[in-house]
């Protein structure tokens, strides 16, 4: 069978940043779009050359803050990508920039898969957190591009955000669920470092849920999407049958992709490669030297099995024991008996003959379980 690839497209611009937001995503930088598309353009011709793709993601930052041209550029140097027939081609994109203007462009690009930002239907919510569009703007938005044909929508949601309680999710999941997306994504807020909310954090001026009403609000999305049909195939993910994201499977299958752009990573035949994070170093290192790469890293043997492991236990279904086994010439039975045999005891994993999953408590205690499959410390 022939081997096919993932791609990851980075559009690394923003109207505005979120105040939880670490990603490498940059506001007030429009004079360098259009010369980060033409070194973009140069980097996914050099890195797809002879490899045929199944999943194209197009991420950021806001891929729909481009304009309709801009987009269009875009899609002139997807042109060249070979895929495969029912490639699955995602793209993020934000209420507030996503204009009825640039859906043929979308369109003509191939994308079949939308992924909407809203993060909560509270419009204080909405504004406290940095975002630029109300729930109202979503739900047209939303409307808009079922109107205009796409029939794959993802909707992100952000859950135990400041001043949020289980009212106020409550009316998100409704707001939500009424449009009935095909996918749903549920994170809780991380206060990742040095975003405004981690220095607001470090002053004491944000108001959190606490642990409690964060797990009391992760049952309420739990009990939520199994009423309304949403199969939770990943730890964060829901899906209507056959809509989950193949992209992101491929990542936590272990499988090969290949990152383009600022702060992309990618992985390839054993190999993880991670792009520089800033627009103005990816320029100049293009320009220079025809990569952006700033760290390439063979893994080990024991990396990429713990990176099997790991990303694998983030899916419901687990890790398929008989295809660690051919994968790694070893079996999982024998490499962490000890460890499976004890949280299985526990009630924190499930070890079937031919899985090895979280149970639903497990996912609760996932890092501590996770810490006992180090092999390479």
């Amino acid at each position: 069978m022939e081997k096919t690839y993932g791609l990851y497209i980075h559009i690394p611009f923003c109207a505005q940043k979120c105040y939880y937001c670490d990603f490498a995503s940059y506001s007030g930088k429009e004079k360098l779009v259009e010369p980060y598309l033409e070194a973009l353009d140069q980097e996914i011709r050099l890195k797809t050359q002879g490899k045929r793709f199944d999943t194209i993601f197009i991420g950021g930052g806001t891929p729909t803050y481009l304009s309709a041209e801009q987009l269009q550029r875009l899609g002139q140097s997807l042109a060249g990508v070979e895929r495969t027939p029912d490639c699955e081609i995602s793209m993020e994109c934000n209420p507030g920039n996503l204009t009825e203007a640039k859906v043929p462009a979308i369109q003509a690009m191939g994308v079949n898969r939308l992924s909407i930002g809203l993060q909560s239907s509270n419009d204080q919510i909405l504004l406290d957190i940095g975002r630029i569009h109300t729930f109202r703007e979503f739900r047209d938005n939303y409307l808009m591009l079922r109107q205009a044909g796409f029939s794959n929508i993802n909707v992100d949601l952000i859950y135990g955000l400041p001043g949020e309680n289980l009212r106020i999710l409550e009316k998100t999941l409704q707001d939500v669920l009424s449009l009935s997306p095909d996918h749903i994504s549920c994170y809780s807020l991380i206060i990742e470092e040095f975003t405004p909310f981690y220095y607001r954090n470090q002053r004491r001026e944000l108001k959190l849920p606490d642990e409690d009403l964060e797990r009391q609000m992760n049952e309420v999305i739990l009990r939520r999407m199994n009423e309304e049909g949403y199969e939770r195939y990943e730890i964060s993910n829901y899906a209507r049958p056959g809509k989950e994201c193949r992209h992101n499977i491929r990542y936590w299958e272990g499988r090969d992709y290949v990152g383009c752009g600022t702060s992309a990573h990618e992985y390839v035949d054993g190999i993880r490669q991670e792009n520089i994070r800033t627009v103005e170093g990816y320029l100049r290192m293009m320009k220079e030297k025809g990569t952006a790469a700033v760290r390439i890293h063979p893994n080990t043997p024991e990396e990429d099995m713990e990176e099997y492991i790991f990303m694998g236990m983030r899916m419901r279904q687990g890790i398929d024991k008989a295809r660690f086994q051919e994968r790694f010439h070893v079996s999982l039975d024998t490499l962490f008996a000890e460890p499976m045999e004890r949280f299985t005891q526990l009630g924190l994993l499930e070890d079937t003959p031919a899985y090895l999953r979280f149970t639903e408590k497990g996912i609760e205690f996932s890092n501590t379980v996770l810490s006992e499959f180090l092999l390479s410390t």
